[in-house]
């Protein structure tokens, strides 16, 4: 076994090794299409990047909606509950306080009930209105990951597209909130030194973690980094 000089740190490598223990520079054992001398070490030339290949493909997914349709239920059954209580309680309690307040009421009563089930319904309104805009959102977007790059494509009468330059890829993380781990989804937080684009969020993808870790092994590669293999 031979020591040579690494052409990438300097340091010496063993002649036996796939790659350079100490920059992760790959070495190539092939001396048949260069006619190198038998056991002679070859470093892998770089070489231009090939074709963009698409790696993954996804969109938010419809559980995210879950807790908000949540939230619609319980305050239309609160609502409901308060409207059924003011109309069966409170209107006799306050016929109860004078003859003219009864008067009034009765003569209004179905004027009354009605402006009490209305102002109900403009309260539950807004959640109402706010869940078919999330959900075309979630329909209109998508995401995708290459050997080159990540892409977020947005908008459901316009559309707008951001992305990050796998090579500009620095860091990636993925957060799942308690119902996000139930439902097998997650957020992916892309941080880059892109200076338009410095943060991406895939927000509320299937598998999270094995998505993020196909970026990160992306951006290694391309960026001709050693991959250090860890639990995360």
């Amino acid at each position: 076994m031979a020591l040579i000089a690494c052409p990438e740190c300097g340091q010496q490598v063993s002649t036996e090794a796939p790659a350079c223990p100490h920059c992760g520079k790959q070495l190539s054992r092939s001396t048949v299409a260069t006619g190198a001398a038998p056991g002679s070490v070859l470093f892998a030339p770089t070489g231009a990047p090939g074709p963009e290949e698409q790696l993954w493909e996804g969109r938010p997914s419809i559980a995210l909606l879950y807790g908000k349709i949540l939230r619609l239920i319980i305050r239309c059954v609160v609502f409901f509950v308060i409207g059924y209580f003011a109309i069966t309680i409170g209107l006799p309690t306050l016929a109860s306080i004078s003859p003219e307040l009864r008067s009034l009421i009765e003569s209004n009563a179905n004027a009354l009930e009605l402006g009490i089930i209305v102002v109900m319904a403009v309260a539950v309104l807004p959640s109402a209105i706010g869940l078919p805009s999330a959900i075309a959102r979630i329909r209109n977007t998508r995401y995708r990951v290459t050997n080159q790059r990540i892409v977020i494509e947005t908008g459901v009468f316009s559309r707008s597209l951001e992305e990050i330059d796998m090579r500009s890829v620095d860091d990636s993380e993925f957060h799942q909130r308690f119902l996000e781990r139930i439902f097998g989804i997650g957020d992916v937080l892309i941080v880059s030194t892109d200076k338009v684009a410095p943060r991406l969020v895939l927000q509320g993808i299937h598998d999270p973690r094995n998505t993020r870790e196909l970026i990160r092994a992306t951006a290694y590669q391309v960026s001709q980094r050693q991959l250090f293999t860890r639990s995360t």
